[in-house]
């Protein structure tokens, strides 16, 4: 029996200023019921759980900014925060700290945000004027169209080719080093356990804000609650997501 692959879940998420309670619900981040609506300043944070089939869970790679603004506009969705090119210098980094721990072939899961779906910046887009798709056409080996078609057919040609056939950019990273992408299925976030480390570590800051919290009140707590979060509560959270899929 070939050894078990570690697997990585990865997310993202954030906590508002005034944030005084533990009463999140889970949720997908583009469902338009539940998504939070708190605007102001936040901190964003990134990380992801390493299940290495060990009872010692691990948080990697975490990293919190400020946001709530964007462009000088606030921002309502805290995934607006996050962009292609940040998330592709951090997947790098986190992959780096896998390998640093000894393990290859890990398989990274993530949800179906843009931004980790986004393809190279040379990929075609619907947008190009119809010669330049019908060039893209060429140089990727679709025959079946012709420069006197209509413009929607060529796109649709070509557009079910990049589909099929150009990765995501972290995927084509993950692969070239031999690691794995999975994106989870929408609507399950029960499924993603460091959607419960989340609530688990916000739970914590929201507990101890009274009307005197300062903005880095809530960043020492948030720190502090990190730096306390026990292995074992992350690995609890990953058994959890396990038993629910069985």
């Amino acid at each position: 029996m070939s050894p078990r692959r570690p697997v990585v879940y990865l997310d993202e998420s954030f906590i508002h200023h005034h944030y005084a309670h533990h009463a999140d619900s889970l949720y997908y981040p583009d469902s338009k019921t539940t998504k939070p609506k708190h605007k102001g300043r936040r901190y964003c944070f990134i990380a992801g759980n390493l299940d290495d089939g060990s009872d010692a869970a691990h948080l990697l790679g975490l990293e919190i900014f400020v946001g709530g603004t964007k462009n000088g506009r606030t921002v309502k969705d805290y995934h607006a925060m996050f962009n292609h090119d940040y998330f592709v210098d951090w997947f790098g980094k986190l992959m780096d700290e896998v390998e640093k721990l000894g393990w290859a072939s890990a398989v990274f899961v993530m949800d179906n945000a843009m931004y980790h779906k986004s393809k190279p910046q040379t990929t075609p887009k619907g947008s190009w004027k119809k010669v330049d798709l019908y060039d893209a056409c060429v140089s990727h080996g679709i025959l079946e169209v012709s420069i006197t078609d209509l413009k929607t057919t060529i796109w649709k040609a070509l557009k079910k080719h990049l589909d099929e056939h150009v990765l995501p950019v972290v995927v084509e990273m993950a692969k070239t080093r031999g690691h794995r992408v999975v994106y989870s299925a929408p609507g399950f976030s029960e499924l993603q356990p460091i959607e419960m480390v989340w609530a688990n570590v916000k739970g914590s800051v929201g507990r101890a804000y009274t009307s005197t919290t300062t903005f880095q009140d809530v960043r020492d707590r948030l720190d502090k609650a990190f730096h306390e979060l026990d292995t074992k509560v992350i690995h609890n959270t990953i058994a959890y997501s396990e038993a629910i899929q069985t």
